[in-house]
């Protein structure tokens, strides 16, 4: 019977000490996870600002330089000044066209033998 006692006392604290292994591993499986979980949301904000310069900098960022020669303004020509004409002159003739009558309409021309259209059936008597 001191054997049985015996043995069942070592068993008793083994099973103690695994149940410590058990808990002290469970207590690291925990850190592990909340470590794992604060490194991801460390590297989605790091990924965040990377995304947010790269759009800031793309919008920024100044187009390539393509210089291309303007072309050279036509010369005018100059108006010779008696084509010019003053005020005054112009004045004159838009009052002038003011009081002059109307133009006639020109006459309709009458024809003395209408021709009959195409499509016209003949004159019924």
């Amino acid at each position: 019977m001191k054997t049985l006692k015996a043995a069942a006392a070592k068993a008793a604290a083994r099973a103690a000490a695994a149940k410590v292994k058990v808990r002290s591993a469970k207590a690291e499986l925990k850190q592990a996870r909340k470590l794992l979980k604060a490194e991801k949301k460390a590297a989605k904000q790091a990924r965040r600002k990377v995304d947010a310069a790269a759009a800031a900098a793309a919008a920024v960022r100044p187009k390539p330089a393509t210089p291309k020669p303007r072309a050279a303004p036509k010369p005018r020509a100059a108006k010779s000044p008696e084509t010019m004409r003053t005020a005054a002159q112009v004045a004159k003739t838009v009052i002038e066209r003011l009081h002059r009558p109307p133009p006639l309409a020109p006459a309709p021309i009458i024809s003395a033998d209408p021709v009959p259209p195409a499509n016209a059936g003949p004159p019924e008597a």
